[in-house]
């Protein structure tokens, strides 16, 4: 059942109206055969013994005596007994729980032959065809007198209460959910690398327990990634200095060292400033950028041809995306260095393209690079990963892709990595239609 795997509200609300419709079941069952019954018979068998005596009377009672005694019985009881002539119309009472006891009771005190009636135009009175001495009399009286069953009232009773409750229950649960709610879209929202609100410290002892546990963790993560990125920082600005006086001195030696060893030195050189740039790269935070509409395709356009520029052979295959909400900055890099990725270890022709689907738009980068095996694949998302015979050429510190897996994650996207048709490797980052 998808709705018991789903929120919490839900599956508490139906713990608490399953435990509350079993309790009110129980409750009607108890009452309806330890409470109501027992009163039923005991009404019964007042009742069937006034019936005895107002038999044992027909029997002995003078005419003008009973007729002075049944006017007392009409005015007093309500009970109405007068001769019966002929076959009276009627039809036998509905066998319902208090008239089955009824009439168990009357055919063993004055015979099987002795039935309870109804008559149509008068529901409320119930007619007993009763034989003292040679004559035969119909008793008529109110049918509460022994059909009390207020099997309604206790229905309708049970399902007010059930509903009382089930409105009750839904405002604890509730209660209940919303704390915890704010914290499950806290929690998710700190693991896709955002930097959520601070979680209000509200709710039961519990709640509030654990909402502080994680306001303190969330400011700990906030202090360490700050500690983080100011150490790599600083380590790569430090390097910054020593690095442009080593390649001024290494320009300073044309003509003193073979050229072919100074490409090789300044190409050196190059590649630890590119590694510093990673560096930087990594230690930014993606949180600080604020979320704006973009266009995957002209973002992608843009990235392609900046790569162009630089010397990568690259085409675009664009469809039509609609704007996405994205930081900016954060998917700019994201697809450089998906870029940047491809022309280092393939060294071909790069593909960048864009795809739009009803819950997804992905941009993909593809190459006709010797490709990454698939053993390797989440391996190499992780930060300072290098598979150098897996992917030829010059490697950096491996954080190329590490970023692209970060970038992703803090957008809640899906970043595979998998064999190009036809050999090579297709990069591709799908974002969600609802972001």
């Amino acid at each position: 059942m998808k709705w018991w795997g789903g929120s919490f509200f839900w599956r508490t609300l139906a713990v608490l109206v399953i435990a509350l419709v079993a309790s009110q079941a129980a409750s009607f069952w108890i009452f309806r055969h330890l409470v109501q019954q027992p009163r039923m018979a005991m009404g019964i068998g007042q009742f069937v013994s006034h019936l005895k005596t107002i038999h044992a009377a027909l029997n002995t009672l003078p005419p003008g005596a009973e007729r002075e005694f049944l006017g007392q019985l009409a005015e007093k009881e309500g009970i109405r007994v007068f001769p019966a002539m002929g076959h009276e119309p009627g039809r036998p009472a509905a066998d319902m729980p208090g008239m089955r006891m009824f009439r168990a009771r009357i055919k063993a005190l004055f015979g099987e032959e002795t039935e309870v009636f109804v008559r149509p135009g008068a529901p409320g009175i119930l007619w007993v065809r009763m034989v003292a001495g040679p004559r035969a009399f119909w008793v008529a009286f109110p049918r509460n007198r022994v059909d009390r069953d207020n099997t309604d009232a206790l229905v309708y009773w049970m399902i007010a209460g059930v509903a009382i409750a089930i409105a009750a229950t839904g405002l604890i649960a509730w209660r209940l959910n919303r704390p915890l709610a704010r914290l499950a879209r806290a929690a998710e929202a700190l693991g896709r690398g955002g930097d959520p609100e601070p979680v209000p410290e509200s709710g039961p002892s519990e709640v509030r327990a654990v909402a502080r546990a994680f306001n303190r963790m969330k400011e700990s993560l906030k202090d360490e990634e700050r500690e983080r990125t100011t150490f790599l920082a600083g380590i790569s600005h430090d390097l910054r200095t020593p690095l442009a006086r080593l390649r001024l001195d290494v320009e300073m030696l044309e003509g003193r060292v073979a050229a072919e060893t100074q490409k090789g030195m300044v190409d050196d050189i190059e590649d630890m400033n590119a590694i510093i740039d990673q560096f930087i790269d990594y230690a930014r935070s993606e949180a600080t950028e604020a979320f704006e509409p973009v266009n995957l395709s002209w973002l992608a356009r843009e990235c392609a041809e900046r790569a162009a520029r630089a010397g990568a052979r690259a085409t675009c295959e664009l469809a039509e995306t609609p704007l996405l909400m994205l930081r900016p900055l954060a998917a700019r890099r994201l697809v450089d260095n998906l870029i940047q990725n491809a022309a280092k270890h393939a060294g071909g022709d790069i593909v960048v393209r864009t795809t739009a689907g009803e819950r997804e738009v992905s941009v993909a980068v593809l190459d006709r690079g010797p490709g990454i095996a698939p053993a390797d694949i989440e391996r190499l998302k992780e930060p300072f990963t290098r598979r150098d015979d897996a992917r030829s050429g010059r490697s950096g510190a491996g954080l190329g892709l590490a970023i692209v897996a970060r970038i992703a994650k803090a957008h809640g996207a899906r970043f595979d990595l998998a064999p190009r048709e036809g050999g090579g490797l297709a990069a591709s980052v799908a974002f969600p239609v609802s972001a």
